[in-house]
C-alpha cells in the first residue's frame, strides 16, 4: 500500500483545529502576562501553519480534498497573507483582548488634547467700556439733576413759606384800646412790672383796669377793653400759665419784640437774669400762650 505524502502538512487532516488550540492555551493560562504570551505563541504558530513559505509547493491537487476533511471552505482564499504580514495580524488580535504594548500606551499619554485659544476683540472690548463709562456718566448726571431739583424745590418752597409767614406777622391786626392807667401798678423788679415798662416805651402809655398774678392778666385785659388772642404778634404782652415754658406756679409775663412763624422772641425781666434784669429769649408758640395787643 503506497501512502502518499503531502508536502507542507506535518498533522493528519480533519484532526486538528487551530482555533480549539488558541482557546484552549488561552483559558489554561492563569495571569493577564501569561494569557498574553500564550495568545502571540499560538498566533505565531497559527501564523506559521497557515503561511506558505517562499520554498513550500503548494498543495497537490491529487492529495484530495484536505480542505473539506479540515472543514475549511476549498473556495474561500487563506485566513492569513504571506509570513511578512504576521506581526499586524498579531497585534490586531492581542488588541481585541485589551493588550496594549507599552510603546502604544506610552505615546497616547503624551498626546494631550489641544486647549483652545481665545482671541480678544480689543475693538470690541474698548467699545464695551466706553458704553459702560457713557452709561455710569449719564447715571451721575441723572443723580445730580435729580438733587438739583429737590434742592431747589425745597429752597422755593421754604422762601415762600418764610415770605407768607413775614407777610402775615407784618400785618398789624386791628387791637381795641383798653382803659389806661397813670402809672406802672405792678410790683417792681418782678415780671408783671418789666412787662409793662416795656409797653410804656414802646406805646407811651401803661395800660389797666385789671390786677392780679401773671397768670390771670389774659382775662383781665380782656375785661378793660383790650384784644387778647392766641396768635402772636410784636407789640404785645405775652401770659403764660404756670409751668408753661419754665414759669413760676403763678404764670408768667414778657414783652413780644419778634415773630417768625411760630417762633416768639420776647424780653422779660425776673426771669434768666433774675429780678429787675431783663433777658432775651425765643420761645415756641404752644398753648397756655396768649397774646394782648397794644391798639
Amino acid at each position: 500500500m503506497n501512502t502518499e505524502n503531502i508536502r507542507g502538512r506535518h498533522r493528519a487532516p480533519g484532526r486538528h483545529n487551530p482555533l480549539n488550540e488558541l482557546k484552549l492555551l488561552a483559558r489554561e493560562s492563569a495571569q493577564p502576562a501569561m494569557k498574553a504570551g500564550a495568545v502571540v505563541a499560538a498566533t505565531g504558530g497559527l501564523v506559521a501553519t497557515f503561511a506558505n513559505p517562499a520554498s513550500a509547493d503548494t498543495l497537490s491537487p491529487n492529495s484530495g480534498d484536505v480542505a473539506a476533511a479540515a472543514g475549511v471552505d476549498a473556495a474561500a482564499p487563506a485566513a492569513v497573507g504571506p509570513a511578512t504580514a504576521a506581526t499586524p495580524a498579531a497585534s490586531t488580535a492581542l488588541s481585541k483582548i485589551g493588550f496594549a504594548p507599552a510603546a502604544q500606551k506610552a505615546v497616547a499619554h503624551r498626546v494631550a488634547p489641544a486647549k483652545p485659544q481665545v482671541i480678544e476683540d480689543v475693538q470690541v472690548k474698548s467699545e464695551r467700556a466706553a458704553a459702560k463709562a457713557a452709561a455710569q456718566a449719564a447715571a451721575q448726571r441723572k443723580t445730580a439733576s435729580q438733587r438739583a431739583s429737590r434742592d431747589l424745590t425745597r429752597a422755593t418752597l421754604t422762601t415762600s413759606t418764610s415770605s407768607a409767614k413775614a407777610s402775615v406777622n407784618s400785618t398789624t391786626p386791628s387791637a381795641s384800646s383798653g382803659v389806661r392807667a397813670s402809672s406802672n401798678w405792678a410790683t417792681a423788679g418782678q415780671c408783671t412790672w418789666g412787662a409793662l415798662n416795656k409797653w410804656y416805651q414802646s406805646e407811651g402809655y401803661y395800660p389797666g383796669g385789671w390786677t392780679g398774678n401773671a397768670m390771670a392778666w389774659a382775662s383781665g385785659a380782656a375785661s378793660a377793653g383790650y384784644t387778647v388772642t392766641g396768635t402772636p404778634r410784636t407789640r404785645s404782652i405775652l401770659v403764660m400759665q404756670p409751668g408753661v415754658h419754665g414759669s413760676s406756679s403763678v404764670g408768667h409775663v414778657a414783652w413780644v419784640t419778634a415773630v417768625n412763624g411760630n417762633e416768639v422772641t420776647i424780653i422779660e425781666m425776673n426771669a434768666l437774669a433774675g429780678a429787675y434784669n431783663y433777658n432775651t429769649r425765643t420761645l415756641t408758640d404752644g398753648p397756655g400762650m396768649k397774646y394782648i395787643y397794644a391798639p
